[in-house]
C-alpha cells in the first residue's frame, strides 16, 4: 500500500555574488516542496568550503564570480565532488563563458531570464543527471564550436550501431522517451545505451556527448535543435 511515490529532497547551493539574487532564488525554490536551500555563497571559494562540510546535490551557480572565473570554479567542485551537479545560472552567452563552463563539468545552463517554474524544472532535471540547456545555449553551441581536427583518434570508434544511433539523437536534443520511441525500444534500454556510451567517450553527461558530436560534425548543425528539459 505504500507505494514510493516521494520525491527526494534535494539540497541546493546558491552561489551568486549578488545578495539580492540569493535572497530571491532562496525564497522562490522554497515554496517548491522537494527542494531545500541548504547554503549560500558569494565566490568560489566559500562554495568549495561549503561542499567540504555538508552534503549537497545541485549547486546553482553564477559565472561572475570574484578571484576564480566560473569555468575554474566548475571544474574544481566536479574534481573534488563529482558526485555535485552543477547548474550554470547567468546572464553570459559568449565564447568566454559559455563553452569553457560546459567543458569543465557543468551539467546544464540556463540563462537568468528563465521563467521561474522552468528553473525549478531544471534543477529537478539536474539532479536526476539530465542536461539541461537553454534554447539560445543550444543554439549557440551549434554556431560556435569547431572540430578537432587535431584528435589523434576517432573518438566513436567503440561506440556499437545503436549507441552511436543513440548519440546522434541525443545531440539532436531528443530526451529519452524520444529516442525510445524513435527506437522502438523502451526507456531503460536507452538509459543503458547512454551510460555505456558515456563510458566509451569518456564523458561527464549528455551535455559533453553532444557537444563532442557537434566538434566531429556528425550531424549537420541545422538538425540541432535546441532543447530545455531533457526528459
Amino acid at each position: 500500500m505504500s507505494e514510493t511515490t516521494e520525491t527526494p529532497e534535494i539540497k541546493i547551493l546558491i552561489v551568486d555574488d549578488h545578495g539580492m539574487v540569493r535572497f530571491g532564488l532562496r525564497g522562490y525554490l522554497q515554496t517548491t516542496p522537494g527542494l531545500t536551500v541548504v547554503g549560500e555563497a558569494a565566490c568560489a571559494e566559500d562554495a568549495l568550503n561549503l561542499l567540504d562540510t555538508q552534503p549537497i546535490d545541485v549547486v546553482l551557480m553564477d559565472l561572475a564570480l570574484p578571484k576564480m572565473s566560473g569555468a575554474d570554479a566548475i571544474r574544481l567542485i566536479v574534481q573534488r565532488h563529482p558526485e555535485v551537479r552543477v547548474l550554470v545560472l547567468t546572464s553570459f552567452l559568449d565564447d568566454a563563458h559559455t563553452l569553457p563552463a560546459i567543458r569543465a563539468g557543468a551539467t546544464g545552463y540556463v540563462l537568468k531570464d528563465i521563467d521561474p517554474d522552468d528553473l525549478v524544472k531544471a534543477v529537478q532535471a539536474t539532479y536526476h543527471r539530465q542536461s539541461i540547456l537553454h534554447p539560445q545555449v543550444m543554439n549557440f553551441l551549434a554556431e560556435h564550436v569547431t572540430p578537432s581536427s587535431d584528435a589523434p583518434n576517432d573518438p566513436f570508434v567503440e561506440l556499437t550501431e545503436r549507441e552511436t544511433e543513440v548519440l546522434l539523437l541525443l545531440a539532436r536534443g531528443l530526451t529519452n522517451h524520444a529516442i525510445a520511441s524513435q527506437l522502438m525500444v523502451s526507456e531503460n534500454t536507452v538509459r543503458t545505451h547512454v551510460s555505456n556510451m558515456l563510458a566509451k567517450l569518456n564523458v561527464r553527461d549528455r551535455t559533453q556527448a553532444a557537444l563532442l558530436a557537434l566538434q566531429h560534425h556528425l550531424i549537420p548543425l541545422s538538425e540541432v535543435q535546441p532543447y530545455f528539459c531533457d526528459e
